[in-house]
């Protein structure tokens, strides 16, 4: 593999592709699928008094945003299958690598998606690598942003894509060492720049240092006082804890996660697909769920008042049936932006039994007074 991109595939970088509406407008029913996927209680998407007091009316939970980019799997004329993140399957096809893994994903969250919404959406391929072997085999990486509007043209969000693409090298590895080793070369910050915002996802090995909690399997130790449920800014510290959120993973739950995320793949459903053709134990959590799950830990202790303003992870090692999964999260910054905006800055540690799947921070907007309402926040009073 030569270290000079080919030319079509260097054209693509900064340059928009494949604009698209969603074929389907957004709607409630897809919300609660994803909220019964994730047990997730938060009034704000269940109760419409509740909604309407804080957000103006019915939203859908934040971490739907890329239901929007997923069309239907198959549409009337259609003479192969519908994919999502096209261009990513592009470079697969350019760079002549059959293989390839989303190791990391970050969101910036914008305006909610209401229903009866149409989103439209774009991606912007930022950078491709120069060739990289890591224990996978041979390749490059690359980052593909997706950038969200709604039918007014204002922002619902940007997710950001760290691929892998590659061939296998010999016999390859066990499936349970598929993070890519070696660093994603970035073009600078991006709108959800994953390296920028999410320093130990940059460093996995600062991951795995984390110390284990004292208690039942795969909680970690204490790393401060534990959050009150439902805090004021004024309320957090630096070090505090937010309560872990436990749950035993099963085939239901991966499945459930999949179908509510409009994710077809198939390693998230068809064990004999999985375990033959990509080499895991079972089926595992798609990238979707996992960042839904994230969602719930944290709205679990913010309450609805609390609005998520970005989530970056790095996923080292799949969550799989039979996991009992922990999200422990802690406290690592309290700022308070130049509009007034309180903030608490926190890291994510997901951890499938005494395994460290994904690490990761989050960016959540917190009330600074009892008449203080962060989802009334729009425009330049809005900075995730």
């Amino acid at each position: 593999m030569t270290a000079e991109l080919p030319a079509d595939v260097a054209e693509m970088i900064g340059r928009p592709m494949y604009p698209e509406t969603a074929d389907f407008p957004a709607d409630m029913s897809y919300g609660w699928n994803t909220l019964a996927a994730t047990e997730n209680a938060n009034p704000l998407y269940w109760e419409p008094a509740v909604a309407e007091m804080l957000a103006g009316g019915t939203i859908l939970p934040l971490s739907t945003l890329s239901l929007w980019m997923r069309p239907h799997r198959w549409a009337p004329g259609a003479t192969t299958e519908q994919v999502a993140l096209r261009a990513h399957f592009d470079l697969k096809d350019l760079l002549g690598l059959p293989e390839a893994i989303i190791g990391d994903n970050a969101v910036v969250f914008g305006d909610p998606v209401r229903p009866g919404d149409f989103i439209s959406h774009r991606q912007v391929l930022r950078s491709v690598s120069g060739p990289k072997t890591t224990r996978l085999g041979s390749g490059r990486f690359w980052v593909i942003d997706v950038e969200y509007h709604n039918q007014a043209g204002d922002l619902v969000g940007v997710e950001s894509y760290t691929a892998f693409g590659y061939r296998r090298d010999g016999a390859g590895v066990p499936a349970r060492e598929w993070s890519p080793a070696g660093e994603p070369a970035t073009s600078g910050a991006t709108a959800a720049n994953p390296q920028a915002a999410n320093p130990q996802a940059a460093n996995p090995q600062a991951a795995a240092t984390a110390p284990l909690r004292k208690g039942p399997p795969g909680q970690a130790e204490t790393a401060g006082p534990r959050a009150k449920p439902d805090p004021a800014h004024d309320q957090i510290r630096v070090g505090d804890t937010l309560p872990d959120l436990t749950h035993d993973v099963t085939a239901t739950t991966v499945v459930l996660g999949a179908l509510a995320s409009r994710d077809w793949r198939p390693m998230h459903h068809d064990y004999h697909f999985a375990t033959e053709r990509n080499g895991t134990r079972d089926i595992f959590l798609n990238t979707p769920n996992q960042l839904a799950w994230m969602e719930r830990a944290i709205t679990d202790w913010t309450g609805p008042k609390g609005r998520l303003g970005r989530i970056s992870f790095r996923m080292h090692d799949p969550v799989f049936p039979g996991d009992t999964m922990t999200i422990a999260s802690t406290v690592t910054a309290v700022p308070t932006d130049d509009s007034g905006c309180g903030w608490a800055e926190l890291e994510l540690v997901l951890r499938g039994d005494d395994r460290i799947c994904s690490t990761g921070t989050a960016r959540v907007a917190l009330p600074m007074s009892a008449d203080d309402n962060p989802w009334q926040r729009r425009g330049e009073d809005w900075q995730p």
